[in-house]
């Protein structure tokens, strides 16, 4: 069968690659029309059809990629009448992919949706066009069924979470500190995201620490999708940055101060103690405040319902507070509590196989449309 797959970011494109692994598994024919990125490519065995990291933005951000991101949407729309896909398969990035799901949805095609849109946060007006455009939801946090169902869309099922099997499977280097030639003090690791342009907000103040903390050494979980010059730029000669090698680092480091996302939910799972933090244009975080419904920002805190990490989000985001939030931390305070919260956290993300699941039900749900259509003597796309 035939697969059309959009997954905009860093993650996206890591959970889009393990789906994509367990589908070829299954269906020994697939053929894939991707936007994604390296993982993606990999697991396809070509590159992608378009390269999904080019295009990956943060709140008003997305001003300065508006055109790009426009070209993005007639390009994949008009690949997606040509292709003629079974089944439209997207992945997180909910602000493209929502609007490509009622082009995709209007034209008839069948639209599934993993990792779904966080309509619990921000957006709750958004249920009307999933409840129009989306055919089936695929969740990851345990919390969003309930949620969903309460505004009435129930074509929702939670399948597990594909990081817990992702961080179960990583077998940890044990010559990771001689390799990466780290010396003997306690690691603090700095996790700023995946897109640059939080990269850039974020990082200068993740490594100013290292001034204080003279103790410890800083290590910058770096990504290889991201330019080299830009973390060069950003870090002083006494933070090293290295790529590719995020859970082996998450494995030896004493606390870590981590971008909000994906990564807090990680470190939870690797037991480490973490600062989540955020930063945000200051005219896209007033626009944020403006629509935000939670009271966290942390998956680990929305998932205990507590605030059990440090948040320092924006405003609060100062280099004296940092220092005085990681003080605390190092010193022992908090630390216990998020670590006596992490196995309630891995209870409640329930059983491993999260991408073997959904790509079991997408084929499911997939091939009876395609019966029909062939007893109705229609093409089969």
């Amino acid at each position: 069968m035939r697969y059309y797959v959009i997954a905009g970011e860093h993650s996206g494109d890591m959970h889009g690659a393990d789906l994509i692994r367990h589908i070829k598994l299954i269906d020994h024919h697939a053929d894939f029309w991707s936007c994604g990125g390296e993982a993606m490519s990999k697991a396809i065995g070509k590159p992608c059809s378009v390269d999904g990291s080019k295009v990956a933005y943060m709140g008003i951000d997305f001003l300065k990629k508006w055109y790009t991101l426009w070209q993005l949407l007639k390009f994949c729309q008009k690949s997606l009448k040509h292709y003629q896909p079974a089944v439209v398969v997207l992945i997180d990035y909910s602000g493209f992919n929502m609007r490509l799901a009622a082009f995709a949805k209007k034209n008839g095609f069948l639209v599934h949706y993993y990792i779904p849109p966080k309509i619990w946060a921000h957006g709750p007006k958004r249920i009307t066009k999933i409840k129009r455009n989306i055919d089936q939801v695929w969740s990851i946090l345990p919390f969003e069924v309930g949620y969903y169902q309460e505004h009435g869309y129930h074509t929702i099922d939670y399948i597990g979470n594909p990081l817990v099997q992702k961080v179960g499977d990583h077998r940890i280097n044990p010559s990771f500190m001689a390799d990466n030639r780290l010396d003997y003090r306690p690691i603090i690791a700095l996790l700023p995201g995946s897109r640059l342009d939080e990269i850039q907000r974020l990082l200068p103040l993740m490594v100013a620490q290292a001034a204080y903390f003279k103790s410890y050494q800083f290590v910058v979980a770096g990504l290889s999708v991201v330019p080299n010059r830009l973390y060069q730029a950003l870090c002083p000669p006494t933070v090293q940055v290295i790529y590719d090698q995020t859970y082996d680092l998450m494995a030896v480091a004493k606390v870590a101060i981590i971008a909000a996302g994906t990564a807090s939910l990680e470190a939870a799972l690797f037991n480490l103690a973490q600062i989540v933090v955020y930063k945000l244009h200051p005219l896209g975080y007033f626009l944020y405040k403006s629509i935000i419904t939670v009271e966290h920002i942390s998956l680990v805190n929305l998932l205990m319902n507590q605030p059990i990490v440090p948040e320092l989000i924006q405003y609060q985001l100062t280099d004296k507070k940092l220092h005085a939030t990681l003080t605390n931390l190092l010193s022992g305070n908090g630390k216990a509590k998020q670590q006596a919260a992490y196995p309630t956290i891995r209870r409640l993300l329930g059983p491993q196989h999260a991408a073997e699941t959904v790509a079991r039900r997408i084929l499911a749900q997939t091939k009876q449309p395609l019966q029909n259509q062939k007893n109705d003597g229609k093409k089969i796309r």
